[in-house]
This record gives C-alpha cells, sequence and structure tokens, in this order.
C-alpha cells in the first residue's frame, strides 16, 4: 500500500513518523525550505512517540518540482495534513496522486473540507476525519506530540463502503494513531468545529493558553459561541450536544490540553494566515444564509482576520 500525506506540518508529521512504523510505502509532498530539509534529514518526534526517522524510509515530491508519472494514480490513501486555506489547491493535487479506488481525507480544521474533496475525487473516495492529536514544533525543528488523542473517521453519504472504512480503521489501529469509526460524518465534523471556534480565537486574542481558558470569565464567551453555532447547526439539520454535555466536553479538552497554545494563537504570533475562514467566519457565512445573527462569531473572525499579514 502507497499512502501519500499532503503538508508536513506537525499534524504531518505524527502522521508519517506513526504510519512509518508499519511496512507501507509513506510518500509525503513537501515545499519550500522546511520541505528541503525534510528530504535531507528525515523527520523528528519527541513526547509520545520518540523517533527520528531517516528521509530514505520516504518517497518525496515537491510543491516546487514537477511531479513525476511514478507518483500518479498510485495511492491508496492520500491524507491532506495541513492549514485549512490549503485544502482546495491540495485537493487537485489529490487527485493527482490517489488511484482509481483509492481513499482521501483531510485533518484540517473547519467546514467544508469534505465538500471539496468530494467535489475534486467524488464522495465514494473521500472520507471525512478530525483529529484530537495535539503537536507543535520547536525551535529545533522537532515536533513533539504534547497530546495522545484520536482519529476520528466517518464514511459521508455516497462515500467508502464498509470494507474500505474496515480496512481504513486498520491502518490507522496499526500504527498506534487511535482510530474511531463514527456512524454520522456531519455530527463529528461540527462537534469538532465547536471545540474550535469557542477555543481558538478567544485564545488568540486574549494570549491565552488553554488551560487559562478555565481559569477566567473567558470561558463564559466559549459557551456564547457555542449557542450561536447551534443555531446554525439546527438548521442544517445537525444533532449537536446540548449546552450542558458540551460545556463538560469543553471544560475536559481545556483539562486535557491545559499547557498547549492553540494553533490560531501560534498563527498570529509567527505572522501566518489562521484558518479563521473555515472555522468562526464560516459559521458567520452560513447564519447568514439561514438569515440568523451571530454577533459574537462575526466580531471574532473580523479580530482575528485584522491579525492576518497583508
Amino acid at each position: 500500500m502507497r499512502i501519500s500525506i499532503l503538508g508536513v506540518g506537525s499534524i504531518g508529521t505524527l502522521m508519517a513518523t506513526s504510519l512509518a512504523q508499519t511496512s507501507h510505502e509513506i510518500h509525503l509532498h513537501v515545499r519550500g525550505e522546511r520541505g528541503a530539509s525534510l528530504m535531507l534529514q528525515g523527520l523528528d518526534v519527541r513526547g509520545h512517540l520518540t523517533t527520528t526517522v531517516p528521509a530514505d524510509r520516504f518517497l518525496f515530491t515537491a510543491e516546487e518540482l514537477d511531479i513525476s508519472e511514478f507518483f500518479e494514480f498510485e495511492s491508496d490513501l492520500v491524507i491532506l495534513a495541513c492549514k485549512a486555506h490549503e485544502v482546495a489547491h491540495l485537493a487537485t493535487i489529490a487527485a493527482r496522486f490517489a488511484k482509481e479506488d483509492g481513499l482521501v481525507l483531510a485533518l484540517s480544521n473547519g467546514l467544508g473540507h469534505v465538500e471539496t474533496l468530494s467535489r475534486c475525487v467524488g464522495p465514494q473516495r473521500t472520507v471525512a476525519a478530525t483529529t484530537t492529536h495535539g503537536a507543535y514544533r520547536g525551535e529545533s525543528g522537532a515536533v513533539t506530540w504534547v497530546g495522545k488523542g484520536i482519529v476520528n473517521l466517518a464514511s459521508i453519504p455516497l462515500g467508502p463502503g464498509v470494507e474500505a472504512m474496515t480496512q481504513l480503521v486498520r491502518l490507522f489501529e496499526s500504527s498506534g494513531l487511535e482510530p474511531v469509526l463514527c456512524s454520522d460524518s456531519s455530527q463529528m465534523i461540527w462537534e469538532k468545529v465547536l471545540l474550535n471556534i469557542t477555543i481558538n480565537p478567544l485564545a488568540a486574542l486574549a494570549g491565552l493558553k488553554n488551560g487559562e481558558l478555565l481559569e477566567s470569565n473567558v470561558l463564559d464567551g466559549c459557551l456564547l459561541l457555542y449557542r450561536e453555532a447551534k443555531q446554525v447547526a439546527e438548521m442544517e439539520r445537525i444533532k449537536l450536544l446540548d449546552e450542558v454535555e458540551f460545556e463538560h466536553l469543553l471544560r475536559t479538552v481545556l483539562q486535557a490540553t491545559a499547557g498547549n497554545s492553540c494553533s490560531m494563537l501560534e498563527d498570529i504570533k509567527a505572522g501566518r494566515v489562521t484558518e479563521i475562514s473555515s472555522l468562526n467566519r464560516e459559521i458567520a457565512n452560513r447564519a447568514e444564509q439561514h438569515g440568523l445573527s451571530v454577533p459574537l462569531n462575526e466580531v471574532l473572525a473580523s479580530l482575528i482576520e485584522a491579525c492576518h499579514p497583508l
């Protein structure tokens, strides 16, 4: 089996190093100076898994170079492990890598990625996926796996059948990535999005680590964001956790990741584009389509966008 990973940031590195423990071919699609370094030096991970995987364990393609015919339509699984704003571009590249019956999934935060993949490769090859694994890249270049989580997987309407999903779960099990097969892809994605829209923008603007949200009045703002988004989900006939259940989940996640700085805060500090367009901004856009008002999501989206590089 050949597995392609597009985007080798923190989560992509976790996927690559974990899957490299199996006997399958692992292909990495990289870019820029960081990608060139990976092609020479391989991948380093610390934390829950501590290992250095040499570069010769992987096959490589680069964004800046032409793609050889050797890679076209040969991957059994393509994983997009990129920022939300990169999904549309990398989905077109995934279509070049995936076999006719190969599966494609995106581990990016936010709404709309399943629809994007489905348009590019067809629903029969698209898998809905989210992850709660947590990681960050340190100054040395090594990735630290700070939070051992799970990978949620679900077939979408007209999506892959039981046999294909069962094989996918077995693959992730064999690499220690803790897969969980879910029955409702939309509910699965929305529940992750609710955590992202309630934690990330507030932590980013306040400069707080996740656990610090529990120690301040900011947690009340998290629940207000949840209430606004839940109205949108109800208009789209998505069944979500009620407020008591969600608050329990939120507190559990914040406690488990207390020392973490969320990706949105790190992006702002580094002067990078955030994932706000697929999170609170997408909630605001969908609310407008349904004739709903979500002022807190709208304001936070605008404030985060004002922090973006020009």
